[in-house]
C-alpha cells in the first residue's frame, strides 16, 4: 500500500513541475541538445588524425601477425615434437639419413621406449617397422595367422629337443620350424615376465637349418617377413631380435615371455664365438 502511495505522489510531483515550465523555456533547453550541420562543420579533428588512424591500424596489423606466428610457431613446434617421437619410437623411419637413424636409436635406447612400448602393449596400437627388399618402410603388424598345435608329432619335439644340430636336417613341419626360431630368438632376448621355456644356441649352422624351414610355413607373406629377417642375422646383425622374437610368439599364440629387449651380453657371445 505504502509503495503505491509513493510512486503516486511522485507522479504528482512531476506534473506540477512540467506545468511550471513554460513552451518557450522548454524550447530552448532543448536547442542545447540540437546538433545541426554548423555544428558538425564546427568540430575540427586534430592535426595528427590521420597519424593517428594509421598507428591504430598499424598496431592492429602487428597484432594479429603476431598472433598468426605465434600459432604457427606453436603449430611447427607441435609438428616436429610429434615428428620426433614418432622417430624414436621407430629410428628405422629416418633410414635414409643414417646419422639420424643412429641418434634416434641412441636416445631409443637410453630412454628404453621398446621396453616401456611392449611393457604397455603400445606396439600393439603403433606397429613398429622395418624395411623390406625393396628398401621400401613396412609395419610389422601382429600376425592373425595361428600356428597349429594340434599336429605336433614326435619327429618335432625329438628335433627341438636336440642339442647337436650340425648334422641336423632341420625342421620339417610348420610348428617345429617357428619354433625353431622362438627358441634361437629366446638365447638373446629378455622376457617380460622373466620366464622363456628352450633355448637354441644361434650360430650360421642354425640360421641356415631356420631359413631352409621356413619353407613349411602355410603363409608366403610370413614366409617372406621371416626370410628378411633372418638374413639379416646370417650378416651378425641382431637389431631385430626382440621384434622377430615376438612375431613367432604371436604365430605360437604365446601366452607368457614376451621380449621386451635384446640380452646385449648373449648377442655379444654369439658375436665373439661365430661372426669374429
Amino acid at each position: 500500500m505504502s509503495k503505491k502511495i509513493e510512486r503516486q505522489n511522485i507522479n504528482d510531483t512531476l506534473d506540477i513541475e512540467l506545468e511550471d515550465i513554460s513552451l518557450e523555456e522548454f524550447d530552448l533547453s532543448m536547442d542545447k541538445f540540437y546538433i545541426d550541420e554548423e555544428k558538425i562543420n564546427s568540430i575540427k579533428a586534430p592535426k595528427d588524425m590521420k597519424l593517428w588512424v594509421k598507428d591504430a591500424i598499424d598496431k592492429a596489423e602487428y597484432d594479429v601477425k603476431k598472433s598468426k606466428r605465434k600459432k604457427q610457431i606453436i603449430a611447427s613446434v607441435a609438428s616436429i615434437t610429434v615428428i620426433f617421437s614418432i622417430g624414436v619410437y621407430n629410428p628405422v623411419l629416418a633410414h635414409r639419413i643414417s646419422f639420424l637413424e643412429n641418434v634416434l636409436q641412441n636416445i631409443n635406447d637410453t630412454l628404453k621406449i621398446d621396453e616401456i612400448s611392449y611393457r604397455l602393449g603400445i606396439d600393439k596400437i603403433l606397429p613398429k617397422v622395418t624395411i623390406n627388399k625393396e628398401n621400401k618402410v613396412k609395419y610389422i603388424k601382429p600376425p592373425k595367422y595361428k600356428i597349429n598345435k594340434n599336429e605336433i608329432n614326435k619327429d618335432d619335439i625329438s628335433f627341438l629337443e636336440s642339442s647337436d644340430f650340425e648334422n641336423s636336417e632341420g625342421p620339417k613341419s610348420e610348428y617345429s620350424s617357428v619354433q625353431f626360431i622362438h627358441k634361437m630368438s629366446n638365447s638373446i632376448i629378455n622376457p617380460i615376465d622373466g620366464r622363456k621355456y628352450g633355448n637354441i644356441e644361434i650360430s650360421p649352422k642354425t640360421i641356415d637349418l631356420a631359413i631352409k624351414g621356413l619353407k613349411y610355413i602355410n603363409n608366403e607373406d610370413i614366409q617372406n617377413y621371416l626370410n628378411f629377417e633372418l638374413e639379416k642375422w646370417k650378416n651378425g646383425d641382431f637389431n631385430n631380435a626382440v621384434e622377430v622374437h615376438n612375431y613367432v610368439w604371436e604365430l605360437l599364440d604365446g601366452q607368457v615371455g614376451k621380449a621386451i629387449s635384446i640380452n646385449e651380453s648373449s648377442v655379444e657371445n654369439v658375436l665373439k664365438k661365430h661372426f669374429k
